[in-house]
């Protein structure tokens, strides 16, 4: 199969399950038959639609940033200080085997008033049903995610240059801030945009670990086709959702080239 074909399935299933999805959500967000056109849109950037939308942002920030950190340490510890690496790594990999849900309701359990949790604290300090809750589940469940891309950039840093930074005087952090993390930062790029599109667009979450006020956008759209079978503003909620998400990562690609970074792993 040549480099061509490739590129053509893989073309092919983009435009089948992504683009023209995308396209008849468009035209379904669309008051076409009567009405003001945009009407949709007006009542997707108002009231708890909006709020929702800026809520899933934040999260996801927050998420992204607190995984990283994580993530890198974690990553940084398997490869240049674990004395069992396949064991480590397959600690790492287990929670995949997990459905995401059973991960979600483990941590609501934790916190839960007969949780250990409690059982250590006396209380769980308000952290179930609640926006901290919500991050902690979300960190939880997608740091693998972070961790393997992170993990793979570091595998594949030449251990001469490492060796070269300490026999010229530099120390442990200044090896790591001038050498060890330059050269990952493939790893932390890639596990940012898989940390922060998934957190983004969690439904479990928010459902399972937050409360009214915790809802996210994921929810907000369910909600709104579920419940009103309004579909045709839970389109123009979906629409504006994935403009707003291509918009951020085409902004940070500008100051980050993330296909010239990603090629290093």
């Amino acid at each position: 199969m040549t480099s061509r074909t490739l590129v053509v399935i893989g073309l092919g299933w983009l435009g089948v399950f992504f683009i023209v999805p995308l396209l008849m959500l468009a035209m379904t967000s669309l008051n076409l038959d009567g009405g003001a056109v945009w009407e949709n849109y007006a009542v997707a950037l108002s009231g708890v639609y909006i709020s929702a939308i800026v809520r899933s942002f934040y999260y996801g920030l927050v998420t992204t940033a607190i995984s990283l950190i994580l993530a890198y340490a974690l990553a940084y510890y398997i490869v240049f200080y674990s004395e069992n690496e396949r064991f480590m790594l397959g600690l790492v990999i287990l929670p995949f085997w997990v459905a995401y849900i059973i991960r979600y309701l483990g941590i609501q359990l934790f916190f839960s008033p007969n949780g250990p949790f409690v059982d250590v604290f006396g209380s769980n300090m308000g952290l179930l049903f609640s926006t901290e809750g919500v991050i902690i589940g979300l960190t939880s469940a997608l740091l693998p995610f972070a961790i393997l891309p992170i993990y793979n950039s570091l595998k594949s840093i030449d251990q001469e240059l490492i060796n070269a930074s300490y026999t010229l005087g530099a120390g442990s952090y200044r090896t790591l801030v001038s050498i060890i993390f330059p050269l990952s930062l493939s790893g932390v790029v890639a596990a940012a945009i898989i940390e922060f599109i998934l957190a983004t667009g969690s439904f479990l979450g928010p459902a399972l670990l937050g409360g009214p006020g915790n809802t996210m956008i994921a929810n907000i759209i369910a909600t709104t086709f579920r419940a009103g079978f309004n579909i045709e503003l839970a389109s123009a909620i979906a629409i504006i959702y994935t403009v707003i998400l291509t918009t951020v990562l085409v902004t940070f690609n500008s100051v980050v080239n993330i296909g010239e970074v990603l090629s290093d792993l």
